[in-house]
């Protein structure tokens, strides 16, 4: 996984039950077309009408992928994950995979991913703590000889400070 530094900021790149009530807006609502500079999204006006419906609403959360784990946010969360040595305390990454993101009356999932440009999530690298320790024994049978190793795993932990929903 690569990451790109620009002035503090990092790109993460290539990085409850739902009740019947709730609406989902699905990646077969958009068509899609291709130009020379890049991929141009055309949204049906039902898929406009139910995101500005979701972007009315006050709290957010997001189903984000890092590092190939997924994990549920909202804003404001710590989210503990292996360690990135690549960032550093107070850099912020604007994270870009995401498969799912809603709120309580509304949800819009990806097929894999939800597109990029409807939404803006935004994280702090807080801490790099290590984990507790621990003790590996290897022992052979019937001998005297006996191996103790420790291990100790590093993490990384992220402050979620910004989950925007993008006006279409």
């Amino acid at each position: 996984m690569s990451f790109a530094r620009l002035a503090r900021t990092t790109t993460v790149c290539n990085f409850k039950a739902v009740s019947s009530a709730v609406k989902q807006i699905s990646a077969r609502d958009v068509h899609t077309a291709k130009a020379l500079s890049g991929s141009l999204v055309n949204w049906s006006e039902s898929s406009i009408d139910l995101v500005n419906r979701l972007r009315e609403q006050q709290k957010y959360y997001a189903t984000v992928v890092i590092k190939g784990r997924p994990f549920t946010v909202a804003q404001n969360d710590i989210v503990v994950m292996d360690r990135i040595k690549d960032l550093e305390l107070g850099d912020a990454l604007a994270l870009n995979q995401v498969t799912k993101i809603g709120s309580r009356d509304y949800t819009i999932k990806g097929q894999p991913l939800v597109d990029p440009s409807l939404f803006r999530i935004e994280a702090t690298v807080i801490e790099h703590p290590d984990g507790k320790l621990f003790t590996v024994t290897k022992k052979k049978q019937r001998t005297a000889g006996q191996k103790t190793t420790y291990h100790r795993n590093h993490y990384t932990m992220l402050r979620i400070s910004k989950i925007d929903v993008s006006k279409l």
